[in-house]
């Protein structure tokens, strides 16, 4: 089976157990459980060049009973149960911070610089503690939700409704399109600087991957495709996407950039990329995986 760098399924979810609370509060009060904290979708690291995630224990939360009573348990790794906890308050969050002599800080701009196993715990509390956030209500009737099955779903309080909601993420397609010795590769003005990555985009309602795949690479670059082929799928927890990777080959070659998705296109040669580090994307991402597996094919 093809593995990725980010996110690579190494917990053990213990999904049947998460109604059982019993179980679960055994777990939170092990003496290996961790705990992840996140305020305002930020995670906590330490404060050095080469920052590292910092995990708590109970003991750390103790005076903060209702932090104890919403912890999301995320699964267990190498005996260890890891939780998350999102921290409301800027009061409380300061003074962990003052604690633990450590920041909340953006994990996006950490992943080059994060160990792995590090980035796949703290991605999926950051995905959780959003995920939350955003279904504090009830869609369907507008009362509040509460958390249940040890953060893993939420249910209306209205004794009428009782809608039950569930974490998801949203498919998005990432490709590799390529044509005789060149790659296809845009960029975004957002991103840094010489940076470019493979065409992704999200799937629409009724839209197989495949079709998906066809519309973005023309909507962005005016460029037609075909012989669409899986590869890889990867989640990307910023905020909530399932990359769903793909290598393709161009019909055509003459480029249309949208102006509104990209800052620039164009055809590179593997001798090009190699020669300029900084056209790479990150490292754990899938686009990295799918730019590197075309270049080594050539080698």
């Amino acid at each position: 089976m093809k593995k990725n760098n980010l996110l690579s399924n190494s917990l053990d979810r213990f999904s049947l157990h998460r109604g059982d609370k019993s179980w679960v509060i055994d777990k939170l009060h092990n003496k290996n459980s961790r705990i992840i904290s996140v305020h305002n979708s930020k995670v906590l690291c330490d404060n050095t060049k080469q920052p590292k995630a910092v995990y708590l224990t109970p003991k750390n939360l103790a005076q903060t009973k209702e932090l104890l009573d919403s912890m999301i348990f995320l699964g267990v790794y190498e005996e260890t149960p890891y939780f998350a906890v999102d921290l409301h308050s800027d009061e409380s969050a300061a003074n962990l911070c003052q604690q633990t002599n450590a920041v909340f800080q953006d994990l996006k701009s950490l992943i080059s610089l994060l160990d792995c196993h590090d980035i796949e715990l703290l991605a999926l509390a950051r995905f959780m503690s959003y995920w939350h956030s955003k279904n504090q209500y009830c869609g369907k009737c507008g009362h509040k939700t509460k958390i249940f099955e040890a953060g893993h779903v939420r249910i209306c309080q209205n004794e009428r409704c009782k809608e039950h909601y569930f974490p998801s993420m949203d498919p998005a397609v990432i490709v590799l399109v390529s044509s005789k010795e060149r790659c296809l590769l845009g960029r975004k003005k957002i991103w840094s600087e010489g940076m470019y990555s493979t065409i992704a985009g999200f799937v629409e309602p009724g839209e197989t991957v495949e079709d998906a795949v066809a519309r973005e690479v023309w909507e962005e670059t005016g460029v037609h495709i075909e012989k669409v082929a899986y590869q890889h799928s990867q989640p990307w927890l910023f905020p909530s996407s399932l990359m769903l990777g793909f290598t393709a080959i161009a019909k055509d070659e003459e480029i249309t950039i949208d102006k509104n998705e990209l800052e620039d296109a164009g055809w590179f040669t593997r001798n090009e990329i190699k020669s300029d580090p900084r056209i790479l994307p990150y490292k754990v991402s899938i686009a990295y995986k799918l730019i590197t597996e075309w270049l080594n094919k050539g080698d």
